[in-house]
Formats: C-alpha cells, sequence, structure tokens
C-alpha cells in the first residue's frame, strides 16, 4: 500500500525550493502522527498547565494519555494487521467494494474490545472525577480509532488532507485544551484534548470514505482473516506488548509515582523515551517517500516478470536489483537516523531542559535515542519481511523483541538508575541484528522461495 509514497516523490520532484520540505512534512505526517499527538499535548500540557494546576492534577492528565495511547495501541495491534493485509489484498485485486463495509466493521469491533477494558478500568478502578472517567474512556476509543484509521492512510494519495487533519487535531485539541484548563481544571485538559481527537478521527474517516465511496456491504467479512492470518494478528500484539514492556517495567521501578489509586507510571523515564523516540520520524518519512517507492517498483518488476514467464537470466536480473535496492534504502535509512542520533544525543541537555527536565534524564534519553535508531531500523526490515509474507520470521522478531526488552529492561535495574532506557537500546540492537540476519538469508534465496518453498504442487 505505497500509494501515498508515490504521490510524496512526485511532490518532491516538483520544480520548487520548498517542495522536499513539503514532501518530508506531510510524510512525517502520515508515518509519525499519533506519536507527535501524544507528545505534543504532553509538552504543552508540562510548559503551560503545570502553571495553572497542581503538579497532581496536571500529571493526571499526562497518565490518562499515556494509557490511552500504551493500551489501545496493544489492543487494536491484531486488528491493524489483519485489515492492513486485507487492505492490500483489495488493492492488489483491483476489487475495493468492501473498503467501507471493512473500514466500519473493524471500528466496531475495535470499540468493543476496547470498551471490554476500559470500562471496567476507568469507571470502577481509578479514582477520578464522574466527568474525567467519562472523558478518559472518550478518549481511550478515539486513540484506538486513530491507530486503525492510519492503516487505510498509506493506501490513499490525498496527502494534504491527511496532513491537514492532524494539524487540526493536534493543534485545535492542545489549544483548546489550555484554554479550558484554567477554567475547568483537569476537565477542562481532557475534554479540550478529547475533542481535537475527534476532530482528527472523523476528518480521518471522511477521507477514507472520500477515496473508497462504495456502500458498506459486509462490514464484519474480514472477522474470517483474522483465523486465516493469525499469524500477522499475533505479530501485530507482540510488537504492541515489546514497544510497551520497558515502560511497564518502569513504571513499578523505584521513581514510580501513582495517580488516582491505580495508575502507576514513571514520568522521568516516560518523558525520556518519548522525546526519544521522535527521533524516528525523519527515518519514517524517508522510508515512505524514497525507499518503499522504489523498492515496491522492483518487487512488482520481479513478480511481473515470472507472471509473463521471464527467462532465468531476467528473474536473476530483477532479484538482483531488489536486493541492491534494499540495500541501498537500508543504508540511506541508517545513515540519516545515525545522523539525528548524533545531533539529539548531542542537544540532549537543551531538549531535556526544553521538556522541563532535569539533567538526569539526560543518560535515559541517550541510550533511548541509540534505541530508537536500531527500533526504527528493525521496523524497516519487518516492513519487508511483510512484502514477502514471511510470517515466521516477523513472529521470530516480535517475540525476541518482548523478550529480550523485557528482561534486560528489568536487568538494567539492577545497574541503577544511570542506566535507565540500556535494555531498550540493547533489545532493540539484538533483535535488529535478528531481523536483518533472517531477511538477508531469506531474501537472497528469493527465486528458490518463489518456485520451490511457496510451490504447493511440491509439497
Amino acid at each position: 500500500m505505497a500509494g501515498i509514497g508515490f504521490a510524496l516523490r512526485r511532490l518532491a520532484r516538483e520544480d520548487s525550493l520548498n517542495a522536499g520540505l513539503r514532501s518530508q512534512a506531510h510524510a512525517v505526517a502520515v508515518t509519525s502522527g499519533p506519536w507527535l499527538l501524544t507528545v505534543l499535548a504532553l509538552g504543552l500540557v508540562e510548559v503551560f498547565a503545570s502553571e495553572w494546576l497542581g503538579e497532581d492534577r496536571h500529571r493526571l492528565f499526562s497518565t490518562v494519555v499515556v494509557y490511552n495511547f500504551a493500551f489501545s495501541l496493544v489492543l487494536t495491534g491484531p486488528v491493524v494487521m489483519v485489515v492492513t493485509r486485507r487492505l492490500a489484498d483489495m488493492l492488489f485485486a483491483r476489487d475495493v467494494t468492501e473498503a467501507t463495509g471493512m473500514l466500519l466493521g473493524s471500528l466496531a469491533v475495535v470499540f468493543a474490545l476496547q470498551s471490554a477494558v476500559g470500562i471496567p478500568f476507568y469507571l470502577f478502578v481509578v479514582d477520578m472525577e464522574p466527568t474525567e472517567r467519562v472523558l478518559a474512556l472518550f478518549g481511550f476509543l478515539l486513540v484506538g480509532a486513530v491507530w486503525l484509521v492510519s492503516a487505510f492512510l498509506s493506501a490513499l494519495k490525498s496527502y494534504g488532507s491527511i496532513s491537514l487533519s492532524f494539524a487540526l487535531g493536534m493543534g485545535g485539541g492542545a489549544a483548546l485544551a489550555l484554554q479550558l484548563a484554567p477554567t475547568y481544571g483537569t476537565v477542562g485538559l481532557l475534554a479540550g484534548f478529547t475533542i481535537g481527537l475527534a476532530v482528527l478521527v472523523f476528518s480521518l474517516v471522511a477521507r477514507v470514505l472520500a477515496e473508497y465511496p462504495a456502500p458498506a456491504i459486509r462490514p464484519f467479512a474480514f472477522l474470517p482473516e483474522m483465523r486465516r492470518y493469525w499469524a500477522l494478528a499475533l505479530v501485530g500484539l507482540l510488537f504492541g506488548l515489546a514497544t510497551w514492556v520497558d515502560k511497564w517495567i518502569m513504571w513499578f521501578a523505584p521513581g514510580n509515582v501513582v495517580l488516582a489509586g491505580a495508575m502507576p507510571t514513571h514520568p522521568a523515564y516516560d518523558s525520556a523515551m518519548f522525546l526519544a523516540c521522535l527521533t524516528m520520524a525523519p527515518g519514517a518519512a524517508m522510508f515512505l517517500v524514497v525507499v518503499e517507492t522504489r523498492f515496491f517498483e522492483g518487487y512488482l518488476r520481479y513478480y511481473r516478470g515470472i507472471a509473463n514467464h521471464a527467462t532465468a537470466q531476467e528473474i536473476a536480473r530483477n532479484h538482483s536489483q531488489i536486493l541492491r535496492i534494499l540495500a541501498n534504502g537500508f543504508r540511506q535509512v541508517a545513515v540519516l537516523q545515525a545522523a539525528v542520533c548524533y545531533l539529539a544525543m548531542l542537544a540532549a541537555p537543551g531538549l531535556i531542559g526544553m521538556a522541563r527536565g532535569g539533567l538526569e534524564l539526560v543518560p535515559t534519553f541517550r541510550f533511548g535515542v541509540l534505541g530508537a535508531l536500531c527500533h526504527g531500523l528493525m521496523l524497516f526490515v519487518v516492513a519487508i519481511l511483510s512484502y514477502f509474507d514471511l510470517r515466521r520470521s516477523m513472529l521470530a522478531v516480535g517475540a525476541t523483541f518482548l523478550v529480550l526488552n523485557a528482561g534486560l529492561t528489568w536487568a538494567a535495574l539492577w545497574l541503577g538508575v544511570g542506566y535507565a532506557g540500556y535494555g531498550y537500546f540493547l533489545a532493540s540492537l539484538l533483535t535488529l541484528a535478528l531481523a536483518y540476519a533472517l531477511a538477508a538469508r531469506q531474501l537472497t534465496q528469493l527465486p528458490y522461495m518463489t518456485f520451490v518453498v511457496s510451490n504447493h504442487g511440491l509439497r
């Protein structure tokens, strides 16, 4: 589903001075919009709302936002992976008549899953005011919708409307939250942020429905695919858990804070790691605009050549071209990410100061930046594995990342506060090495996989 990547590549090639910058800005919105939304909201609250509210009240808002993004990502991951595969199959068959129905049906499934967790937690477990409970629950549901609808965005070509939706949702929600906070406190923060999320979700859904104007038929036809593609669903769950497991462990480590009676958090670790994760945005944007589009062209050339009875020499040449594109693309993203990582580590004290953190967060931030470098490259490799439907390899990578991130984060606690984030960095590095080794071994044998492994007649 590289449609928007091709549109952004055409934008970057326009004869204007800012075409490249506009292309990268749109790509960042598409690939990292939800993360930017979270960090922007938390940053603005930290800078402004802390002056109007007590520390516990403004921290409660930040904790609710973190909880909503964390657990919605885990719960929606399996559905998002299967829906993405189903939509890709529709696009390949050039029949998207069921896309509208799948969007609405998958939203209903996601809301049901989230409600099963969110309603008991926010209405009966935490100690919050009634209005705060309801707003937190609605925010939880809306964030899950953002994750799901984002799966449809890379198949669209209207990058301008997508970026506008994120700008309205992020900017409008944050501005409204800060406008309401002096009068209504935490309720005002939650209300403004939730309204911004609602604007974002409804505008994105409207954009998808405009792209696929067919009537909503068979909304739950994708559910049997959950069983067929159980491995992809499990991959979505594993990567969601692996992304957050180090934060969850730190929530119960020394220095944690428990809010609303049942919401542990670790403000120092969370702030540093969220800021570090933003360094993945440039690499993700480059992958979408430059690498994936070139790779997809080579990918189509390889398989269309086989379908059109290409000679062995032509197949070998197309295979070599895929390997060359991937090698160059990996190097480009790695160089960009390494440069961003280096600059972020140099500017760590200033960045932490802008976020109103203490210098004790600098080591955590630097470990987080190194981990984000490896994490981003690992996701690059996993995306390529998904193109070739190498589900077992994706499962191995996801399970390894989860186990290593949990185990090494827990082990790093014994080394002291200065090693916070070291477990995440080491887990990302080792998992990247595994993912790269699996991809290199299998993609170098792509003709064998195509004609032998995938040939059911030989089984």
